[in-house]
């Protein structure tokens, strides 16, 4: 007797079609059809019960997954032989007496397969396989066999070669449908119920040849197969796909194994791309950057925090101070700073290969980001945008204290998004990526604004969405999140008079309560406002297009137009709300607080791009005009490399007078100066009141071999800098 097992899926009308078709084949041989329901809602059985009362029907608690429901009715089977039978499939005559009879003649056979064919009656190209070994795994499973369908790996692998007449031999023959003795099934341990889909056979496959058994395709047995009319009513079937992947390779070869396939594996042709812009970036980072990197006195600040926290074990709890003196940043770049330093030996450039892979890691976030919100074009589009941004290429080969602000905005956004979709349980990591932008720098604290925004949204117009944030975890996690990141300068607090809880909180009220004419120096002033628009508008050419003020203005204005238009859709737009309300509410903060500052911009980059590379999809979206939309990223891309390489990756001549090789040629000519003597260093003219103004010089000077004293010495070396270059004497 033969068992028929169908575990049926949201598929009633193929699954009708099914049994109808293996009634209408009339086997010859005995057989009882069982049918394990896996769906959510049971909905098939009276149908059944009255259309073919002879099947017998089985209820599973849930949906238990493919093997598990096949184990389910092997269980109840009285057959001496299984027949497994996907139900989007049907069942040509004489098939299942064909596969029965080869099985009662041949005592060696495992599992045996029909061959299978697609609704216009084509036999599929690929149905058995050998097993996997690291090479074929990773060739089939990956961009190469997509690149090269005719590799001979894979033509090994598949039996390209078979004339899909004669009986073939296989390791692995599809899981769509296949006979089996019960003993053997039995013996070799049923499905492995940890797949809930994919792979089940091949592991069973597996097993079965490792008992001494072989595994055919029998082409004078045909089923028709409607490809994936299960899997395709899923939008979890790729994670499902690559969860049973990783399981099958880890459980049949090895963790490292494993590992490796399902790195290929993810490769497609947006993550080659990808690849290739990563490759970019890094050559635009490290492209001549001992001789260009910039190295400003507040750089100097910190590589010399830095270095005493090697040396002296002095670790800061804060970093350098902001505009405002008792108001300092936090400490945290100089933490990231100091494993550089010491991996690279003091080198100044270690700080420059910290921010490039920062850099890197921002490329791959933005990819991540944009295609979870948008799709992968979008990720692909901004990823290439943000690399070949002047703006953003500079800020990357200038190690500071503000350099991970971009990747941390990125993670941001998607937690943002998270919360968005109501999964408050991503509300910890977002204050946590809140304290620790406050470390890099305090300007960040404008997003708060975006936080609050949309805890606020929520609570008016999804008030039971709102309540999940009461959660006890959700409270305490978010409570150490907030507080953990900011225990260096809680401890500065303690010590110096709370400059960063009470002065702060104090003088953004009165920054606040100024604009409404209380202080004149900081009253709303409607030129201050132009002068902030004029600022930001020159930095979005910088990132956008350096090259040109029209075009970067005309991108401008018709982005503009697109978000009001987007913003005005009657359809849910949730994404592009998202991104639009990160760029809007800190926008709102820095205009109104009417101070043109660098400090603002990085928060700025990754969002910006976003919105422009979803604007260029959109566009790409009407066929008319993708070609065009195409070549215009390429002259942008283009454009802006030619931009950097041309005006070696600054914005201003006067910048190439300042490069670290400028530098580090006057901290020679100080030590010349000097003469092994202990000397002071001291700064002369504009930009000298500044406290950091000789620090670069007094890292770069130690780093040569003789850094300045700390004690009052007769030598006494001047250094000024403008825009005629770096001036040193020593004397008044």
């Amino acid at each position: 007797m033969v068992s028929i097992i169908i575990v049926n899926y949201k598929v009633e009308k193929e699954l009708i079609a099914c049994i109808s078709s293996i009634l209408k084949s009339e086997p010859k041989v005995s057989y009882e059809i069982i049918v394990v329901d896996n769906d959510e809602k049971k909905t098939i059985e009276k149908r059944l019960r009255n259309k073919f009362p002879q099947v017998k029907y089985m209820k599973s608690s849930k949906n238990i997954g493919y093997g598990a429901g096949n184990n389910l009715g092997a269980k109840f089977a009285k057959g001496d032989f299984l027949f497994f039978l996907n139900p989007d499939t049907t069942v040509s005559k004489d098939s299942i007496d064909i596969l029965y009879t080869f099985m009662k003649k041949n005592h060696n056979a495992g599992m045996v397969a029909p061959l299978l064919f697609d609704p216009e009656d084509n036999v599929y190209p690929y149905q058995g396989s050998n097993a996997f070994n690291l090479i074929s795994a990773i060739v089939v499973l990956s961009f190469f066999n997509k690149l090269f369908r005719s590799n001979i790996i894979s033509s090994k692998f598949f039996h390209k070669k078979w004339n899909k007449r004669d009986v073939e031999e296989f390791d692995v023959v599809p899981g769509t449908a296949f006979m089996i003795r019960k003993s053997i099934f039995q013996k070799a341990g049923m499905f492995d119920e940890e797949f809930f889909l994919y792979f089940e056979e091949y592991d069973l496959a597996i097993r079965i040849k490792k008992m001494g058994y072989k595994n055919y395709i029998i082409p004078k047995a045909k089923v028709l197969h409607i490809w994936e009319a299960s899997t395709k009513k899923r939008r979890d079937i790729s994670r499902i796909f690559s969860q049973s992947r990783y399981y099958f390779f880890k459980k049949n070869y090895g963790r490292l194994f494993a590992f490796i396939v399902s790195l290929f594996s993810n490769l497609g042709k947006h993550e080659l791309f990808l690849g290739f812009i990563i490759i970019l970036t890094m050559f635009l980072g490290l492209f001549r950057i001992r001789e260009l990197m910039p190295f400003i006195g507040d750089q100097g600040w910190y590589y010399l925090s830095a270095r005493d926290i090697l040396i002296y074990g002095q670790i800061p709890l804060v970093g350098i101070a902001s505009s405002h003196p008792w108001l300092h940043q936090g400490p945290f770049w100089t933490y990231l700073l100091t494993p550089f330093l010491r991996l690279f030996n003091f080198d100044p450039v270690s700080g420059a290969y910290l921010t490039i892979i920062l850099g890197a890691l921002s490329i791959v976030g933005i990819y991540i980001v944009g295609s979870a919100l948008f799709g992968k074009r979008v990720g692909i589009i901004a990823s290439l945008l943000y690399a070949t941004s002047p703006l953003a290429v500079y800020y990357m080969r200038f190690p500071y204290h503000t350099s991970p602000i971009p990747l941390l905005t990125i993670i941001l956004t998607f937690s943002l998004y998270k919360i968005t979709q109501n999964k408050f349980g991503y509300l910890p990591l977002t204050i946590f990526l809140m304290s620790v932008l406050y470390n890099f720098e305090i300007a960040t604290v404008v997003l708060w604004g975006s936080l609050v925004s949309i805890l606020m949204y929520k609570f008016l117009k999804e008030r039971k969405n709102f309540r999940q944030i009461f959660n006890k975890k959700i409270i305490f996690f978010s409570l150490f999140s907030f507080l953990t990141p900011l225990l260096p300068i809680i401890l500065y607090d303690v010590r110096n008079g709370f400059p960063h809880t009470l002065k702060f909180a104090a003088w953004s009220i009165y920054r606040a309560v100024s604009l409404f004419g209380y202080n004149s120096n900081q009253a709303f002033s409607m030129n201050k406002i132009i002068i902030m628009f004029n600022f930001l508008f020159d930095n979005f050419r910088k990132l956008i297009f350096a090259q040109s003020n029209l075009i970067s203005f005309l991108i401008l204005v018709a982005l503009v137009g697109w978000a009001i238009y987007m913003l005005t859709k009657r359809e849910k737009t949730g994404s592009y709300n998202l991104i639009f309300f990160l760029l809007l509410v800190p926008f709102i903060f820095i205009v109104l607080n009417q101070t043109p500052s660098d400090a603002y911009l990085l928060l700025f980059f990754p969002i910006v791009i976003l919105i422009f590379s979803s604007f260029l999809d959109f566009l790409m979206n009407k066929k008319i005009i993708f070609f065009p939309v195409f070549i215009f990223i390429l002259i942008l891309t283009i454009g802006n490399i030619h931009f950097m390489l041309r005006n070696d990756f600054s914005f201003y001549k006067s910048s190439k007078l300042f490069t670290l090789d400028k530098r580090i040629q006057t901290s020679r000519w100080i030590l010349n100066i000097a003469q092994n003597k202990d000397y002071n260093l001291k700064g002369k003219g504009p930009g000298s009141e500044y406290q950091s103004f000789t620090m670069n010089y007094e890292y770069l000077s130690w780093w040569l071999g003789q850094g300045p004293s700390k004690t009052n010495e007769k030598l006494k070396i001047y250094i000024s800098e403008s825009e005629k270059g770096i001036k040193i004497d020593n004397s008044k």
